[in-house]
């Protein structure tokens, strides 16, 4: 800590370290008694009194400190947490970003912390704004100004932490890009490996799975959970003797773990007790591959708790319009059934695709009826569709999506490079099958083609909506410059 300190200010940093606060508290009184301008006593004493849960007085002391110390960085990271704790985002944000100019090697013990509360008391995108911002100060810096390792760690954790936030809202592309960033700035944290690992599998990326799993563990080997993640990775690889030695990893370095026990029970019945071979040799492989809990299961069933949002849209049916009679479309009181007729349901389908795309991304699911009364929503699935599908099945399903809804209203832009802006995905819930359609935000803008028409929509918080005129063009300059 900078500045004249006192021979007794060891002895209080020691009672500090003790977590003998009552003690440390009277020993750092004393010594501002004697030299109020004690920059590293005030700081101590206010991080004495936060953990004794005195954070008014906390607040103050590290105020003193700043002031005897204008180049204290470190009591500006403890400041900001306590502001943003309390709502006071502005001035928690304006110490964040002096505090990573004046101390950039300390980030890395703050970033967690900063980033939960940021998510708690900011929006999306002043959250993502905050960590880009804070990311370009660090790589602004000299590295001469901190310690390397301490640099790379903090700017790693910052690029991490964006991984998560997007991640959280289901942007598993922007997520990758962050995640693949930080594994290349610290190449020797598991964590990064692991999430990265996690991406991959989601979006059947799974020989890359299998690499970064693998990678993680040579450098946490005693993570079970790691084991049985890359397990499931080898199963959707179809090399069954590794996931079983995978799975009975896991279950040896946590034998107590009921769920990795369970996992490995049905495993083994279903390959290895059920097969003539032992496991010495390659059990004989069924057609289909097992129903095994994995990360992309808990990651899908986060985004249908969450209910709708700005990244999330339930829709029950994409095809709920196709077998309308004109009697139906006479009676309805939708305009649109009226002007569209039986595409009416897939337009409102190739609506929501749009709105993601113009804006940040996000998840449209389908086969969830949302139930706007409070009641929870209800998971119908999307088998009701196949009878009106050539081919009345998921691949069928996916095939009307691309051909009856994507290229047909879509620009040739999204269907001739589909995969690099949607991926479509079939996952179980309730006994139903729902069709997750993971979107991420498109280059150019997508104007919706409706007969003569060309419509432009964006996402504002749980809606799609339309915008036109002044409104597009402001949009379209500021959003695809």
């Amino acid at each position: 800590m900078p500045g004249t300190a006192p021979p007794s200010f060891e002895e209080g940093k020691t009672l500090f370290d003790n977590r003998q606060y009552d003690d440390a508290i009277d020993r750092f009184r004393k010594i501002l008694r004697q030299d109020p301008a004690c920059s590293g006593a005030h700081h101590y004493l206010g991080r004495s009194l936060l953990e004794k849960q005195l954070g008014d007085e906390a607040v103050g002391e590290f105020v003193a400190a700043i002031r005897s110390n204008p180049s204290d960085g470190n009591s500006r990271y403890w400041l900001a947490q306590i502001l943003l704790e309390r709502g006071n985002v502005a001035d928690a944000r304006s110490l964040l970003y002096e505090a990573i100019r004046l101390e950039p090697g300390l980030l890395h013990h703050f970033t967690d912390t900063i980033t939960s509360s940021l998510m708690k008391q900011c929006t999306f995108a002043e959250t993502e704004d905050f960590l880009k911002s804070a990311a370009a100060i660090l790589a602004a810096v000299p590295s001469v100004k901190a310690g390397s390792s301490d640099l790379s760690r903090s700017r790693a954790q910052l690029i991490a932490a964006l991984g998560e936030l997007y991640f959280s809202k289901g942007l598993l592309n922007g997520a990758m890009l962050q995640y693949r960033q930080a594994t290349e700035i610290c190449p020797e944290e598991p964590s990064y490996h692991a999430k990265l690992a996690d991406i991959y599998f989601i979006t059947n990326n799974d020989e890359d799975s299998v690499t970064e799993y693998r990678t993680a563990i040579a450098r946490d080997p005693k993570n079970a959970g790691l084991h049985k993640r890359l397990g499931d990775a080898l199963v959707k690889t179809r090399r069954f003797i590794d996931a079983f030695n995978e799975y009975r990893e896991a279950v040896r370095l946590e034998p107590e773990n009921e769920f990795l026990r369970k996992v490995f029970s049905q495993f083994r019945t279903l390959f290895i007790d059920s097969s003539d071979s032992s496991a010495q040799h390659e059990p004989e492989k069924p057609a289909t591959l097992p129903v095994m809990p994995s990360i992309a299961d808990e990651t899908f069933q986060k985004i249908i708790r969450g209910g709708e949002n700005e990244f999330v849209e339930f829709k029950s049916s994409a095809l709920w319009s196709k077998a309308f009679s004109k009697e139906d479309i006479g009676a309805s009181e939708s305009r649109d059934v009226h002007k569209y007729g039986r595409d009416t349901s897939k337009i409102v389908i190739a609506k929501t695709i749009a709105g993601f795309l113009n804006t940040e991304g996000g998840n449209l699911v389908i086969g969830i009826r949302e139930n706007r009364s409070g009641s929870p929503n209800e998971i119908v699935g999307i088998e009701k569709d196949y009878p009106r599908l050539r081919d009345p099945c998921a691949d069928g399903y996916r095939r009307m999506l691309i051909d009856e809804i994507i290229r047909k209203f879509l620009p040739s832009g999204i269907f001739n490079h589909l995969g690099r802006y949607i991926r479509i995905h079939f996952m179980k819930a309730e006994d139903h099958t729902l069709c997750w359609l993971e979107i991420r935000k498109a280059d150019d803008a997508v104007f919706v083609k409706i007969q003569d028409d060309e419509l432009f929509f964006i996402r504002i918080d749980a809606e799609t909506r339309q915008i036109t005129d002044k409104a597009l063009v402001d949009y379209v300059r500021k959003r695809f410059p």
